[in-house]
């Protein structure tokens, strides 16, 4: 059983993070790489997008008795595993991981146009929360 409110709660932060990282990337990479404040805000906004996206995703494989996952990553792939969402999306999910980690852990090398990059690939978070949003409504 999907604990809809708390699923809910979580795409709510989600969604608007988004938003706010469009509006990043709307502006341009120069503008990004001129405003300090504002790579450090997209840096913490994205960290916190893709955590959002892990922690649905540890949700949903907690409630769907699924494999359990070895690290962040590989909650996307164990998804993959039940069907729930298909492989290469749980491959790209799982590098939006690794860089959550980067961004935490080595953020003495944090690369400002890899970051605004990054920016490209907000769909695979969105798409994956439309399979939890539609996981949530089917109950």
């Amino acid at each position: 059983m999907v604990d809809a409110e708390r699923l809910e709660a979580r795409l709510l932060r989600l969604e608007r993070l988004l938003e706010l990282l469009d509006a990043t990337r709307a502006s341009g990479v120069d503008a990004y790489l001129r405003d300090e404040e504002r790579r450090a805000a997209t840096e913490r906004r994205l960290q916190l997008a893709i955590q959002v996206c892990i922690d649905v995703g540890a949700q949903l494989v907690s409630e769907l008795s699924a494999r359990p996952p070895s690290d962040y990553a590989d909650v996307f792939l164990s998804l993959a595993e039940t069907g729930m969402i298909d492989r290469s999306l749980a491959e790209r999910l799982g590098r939006a991981a690794g860089q959550r980690n980067l961004l935490v852990h080595a953020y003495l090398d944090i690369d400002d146009r890899q970051v605004f990059e990054s920016l490209s690939r907000l769909e695979d978070l969105r798409a994956f929360a439309a399979v939890a949003q539609r996981r949530a409504a089917a109950g």
